[in-house]
């Protein structure tokens, strides 16, 4: 009698998810055209992602494309499919149960450290976060962090983006994660120096910047070295950032200081002579120009006019610089070319 009955039911839904399949095939490429000529239409977007939501609890194909449209469109339209993730979540389990936005095997590697390792503090790298903090969440939650656990992000974090009532509400909840968070100067945000509400602070042989009623939100100070499980790591923040004119034309937050200016570059040279051109990591935003990835370039950008002097001048740093390892984002890959490792999902424990 069951066996009867689960055929009968599977019999009903196929034909459904045949229909499903089909129609997911017809969205399929419409995403496919929407992200190959990087469309900025946000309706025909919410459209599609409305389309693909509905599908996306039987067919895989359709919960894939959802998520590469929010993955591309986040950085255009953070607000709107922020939301559209929180329906997805809604509907179909949080982040914590869903393996594509939270599990990975850097991820559980961590995890094990921490059971292993008890009340011992982990140092952790990541890459770019653009205010989207649900797999540090995650992490924080499922790996059971503390305030001694450090977390350093290699910039564009997306906590100094927007200002106002929005930015501080975001910082009270970041605030409530439990993990230090050491945060390189991206290009997509304004550099902690320049606000009022941040005061130099002294920190692991360093300066850092950080609001009192935040302090586990810490900003490197560009040129600073730090202590950090014995290793004396110099930070370099800063970048171009090849979406300028876009951010400009639609006022979206841009910065003219996104850059390090001579004036940093020379604190920087000035700390390096100190050390006799010797540390043990750097923590830098971009990377030196003879390691930029170039299969991450956009194809709709003129890279012959893209500035990019802050990597000419960190390659000038990395051919007379004595290090055992080299940290970046900014490029939103994850890859290691001999001693320097782009990071941008990915967790690295510094040992």
């Amino acid at each position: 009698m069951g066996d009867s009955l689960l055929k009968d039911v599977f019999k009903m839904i196929l034909p459904v998810k045949a229909l499903i399949e089909e129609a997911t095939s017809y969205v399929e490429s419409e995403v496919n055209a929407v992200l190959q000529y990087r469309i900025t239409d946000k309706k025909r977007i919410e459209k599609l992602l409305d389309q693909l939501l509905n599908y996306a609890n039987m067919s895989d194909k359709a919960d894939t494309l959802f998520k590469q449209l929010c993955n591309f469109y986040y950085f255009i339209f953070p607000v709107m499919v922020s939301e559209w993730i929180v329906i997805y979540e809604d509907m179909y389990g949080n982040a914590e149960n869903d393996a594509d936005f939270v599990y990975n095997d850097d991820m559980n590697a961590l995890i094990e450290t921490k059971r292993v390792m008890g009340n011992n503090s982990v140092t952790i790298i990541t890459g770019d976060k653009h205010g989207d903090f649900r797999r540090i969440d995650a992490l924080c939650s499922l790996a059971s962090t503390t305030k001694d656990d450090l977390l350093i992000i290699l910039g564009d974090a997306g906590i100094n983006y927007y200002g106002g009532k929005r930015e501080a509400q975001f910082k009270h909840t970041l605030a409530k994660l439990p993990i230090t968070m050491l945060c390189i100067h991206g290009n997509h945000e304004r550099r902690p120096e320049s606000l009022r509400f941040y005061e130099e602070v002294e920190w692991r042989g360093g300066i850092v910047y950080m609001q009192p009623e935040f302090p586990n939100l810490m900003f490197a100070k560009d040129g600073e070295i730090y202590e950090i499980n014995g290793k004396k790591c110099i930070a370099i923040g800063g970048a171009y950032s090849v979406d300028k004119a876009y951010r400009i034309a639609r006022n979206l937050g841009w910065w003219a200081d996104e850059q390090p200016t001579d004036e940093i570059k020379r604190r920087v040279e000035n700390r390096l002579d100190q050390e006799n051109w010797h540390v043990d990591v750097v923590l830098s935003h971009t990377s030196p120009l003879k390691y930029e990835p170039r299969e991450m370039f956009l194809d709709f950008i003129d890279d012959s006019r893209v500035d990019k002097s802050t990597e000419i001048w960190l390659d000038a740093i990395e051919d007379r610089l004595d290090y055992e390892q080299w940290f970046c984002g900014h490029y939103h890959t994850n890859k290691t070319i001999d001693r320097l490792r782009f990071l941008y999902e990915d967790f690295f424990e510094l040992k």
